[in-house]
């Protein structure tokens, strides 16, 4: 009897290898001792290259940044190369850090990219607590290149943010002053005293008289022609869309009788805008002033109707019907301007006249009257406005002289139908 088998195999061995004693044989082992660590390092050879570029772009990604204070020093020392590299690697990683951006910002300044410097001030994040400033920045390096319409929309939005972002009041006044004389140097000025309304509510006490003062400046002062032409000049050759600074380029060479080139530009702005009612009522005073009647009386025939909102243009139309004598139709379209505007002296004269001849003596004094007590009003402003000034430099805010000077410019303001402007300087009075 067999009590023992002929071959046997190890616990920890087996298959095909095993020999009948036990013993693998020598080349076999040999084999199995390289083949195991090969397959391993090939294996993760193949790992490690396919994950070194992704672990690469991780740690790049990850790597701390450079810290702002450095940049800011490379700054001051001029080395914008330097600066702007490493800003943009930084921003690639963070697009939303808006002081790396404002930082970049200046770098590109700096090396006189201008276009540059606006774009990273307008790419600052919505949210940022320094947009504001961003946006002036960036209002003021495109004023630098005279591209008058982007600088508008970033300083609109600062005055427009009604408090839904956060305002450095410096900032904002300054903004306003900026976009004031903008609108001033384009002839814009309801425009501009829709800013000045806008602005004052949130203004400082102590830029509220400030705001006044340019709210009687509007109409007590206009730009000289000579200066303001070159830079209208400079807006337009610099963005040829910008048809504000086109239309007020136009007005400004009518100005200097320049009439070829007036009426070129005021043409090409109708183009661009046919439902603008400012361009129309701007085309309708040029051929006007250039003595244009036929042309006149065409233009009016196909205003369109969205230019009936202005009371310049029933004007226009009275006059034109005044001329062909058809009174009672002139005296319609003066009676339609003043409903838009009651404080339009020549359509209360010109109304006075024409009531008269239809009969209407008590009408026609009335109108005359109001005439009369706006043109005075209008003659005593700028006299009013000196007093004030004068007084207001070498006088304490509670001398009687001031307080006179205050409720003299009220009461200007009143009668020309300035009620906001008359409450103002009213408030001046008991504040």
């Amino acid at each position: 009897m067999i009590s023992d088998p002929a071959v046997t195999l190890p616990r920890d061995r087996g298959g095909l290898d095993a020999s009948i004693d036990g013993e693998r044989p020598r080349s076999c082992v040999g084999v199995r001792r390289h083949a195991f660590p090969l397959r391993v390092v090939l294996a993760t050879g193949l790992i490690l290259l396919g994950t070194a570029p992704v672990a690469w772009w991780y740690w790049r990604a990850r790597r701390p940044a450079l810290e702002l204070h450095t940049i800011e020093s490379w700054i001051k020392n001029e080395q914008y190369g330097l600066a702007q590299k490493t800003l943009s690697e930084h921003l690639r990683r963070d697009p939303d850090d808006g002081a790396a951006r404002m930082m970049l910002a200046r770098a590109l300044g700096g090396r006189g990219d201008l276009a540059g410097c606006a774009r990273e001030l307008h790419q600052v994040p919505a949210g940022w607590p320094q947009k504001p400033l961003a946006l002036y920045r960036e209002a003021q390096a495109n004023l630098l290149m005279n591209r008058a319409r982007d600088a508008e929309a970033a300083l609109r939005a600062i005055i427009d943010a009604d408090g839904r972002m956060p305002s450095d009041l410096a900032v904002f006044h300054d903004a306003s002053q900026e976009l004031l004389s903008l609108y001033a140097t384009e002839n814009r000025w309801s425009e501009a005293r829709e800013i000045l309304w806008k602005v004052y509510p949130r203004a400082t006490p102590l830029y509220r008289p400030t705001l006044l003062a340019m709210r009687i400046l509007q109409e007590l002062e206009r730009l000289d022609p000579s200066v303001s032409v070159k830079r209208l000049r400079n807006f337009v050759n610099a963005d040829r869309e910008d048809w504000e600074a086109r239309r007020a380029l136009a007005k400004a060479e009518l100005a200097l009788g320049h009439r070829s080139d007036a009426l070129r530009d005021m043409l090409a702005c109708l183009k661009a805008r046919p439902e603008e009612p400012r361009v129309w009522r701007d085309y309708l005073n040029m051929l006007e002033v250039l003595g244009e009647r036929d042309a006149f009386e065409a233009v009016l025939t196909r205003a369109p109707a969205i230019a009936e909102t202005r009371p310049e243009l029933w004007v226009a139309r009275g006059q034109a019907r005044e001329r062909n004598g058809d009174w009672t139709a002139a005296a319609a379209d003066y009676h339609r301007a003043l409903t838009l505007n009651p404080n339009l002296s020549n359509a209360h004269y010109r109304l006075a006249s024409i009531e008269l001849r239809l009969g209407h003596s008590v009408e026609a004094a009335e109108h005359r009257r109001r005439w009369k007590e706006l043109e005075e009003a209008r003659s005593a402003l700028r006299p009013a406005f000196d007093a004030y000034v004068e007084v207001q430099r070498r006088l304490p805010n509670d001398s009687p002289e001031l307080l006179a000077s205050l409720r003299k410019l009220a009461e200007i303001c009143r009668t020309l139908g300035w009620t906001r402007a008359a409450a103002g300087w009213n408030q001046l009075i008991v504040s």
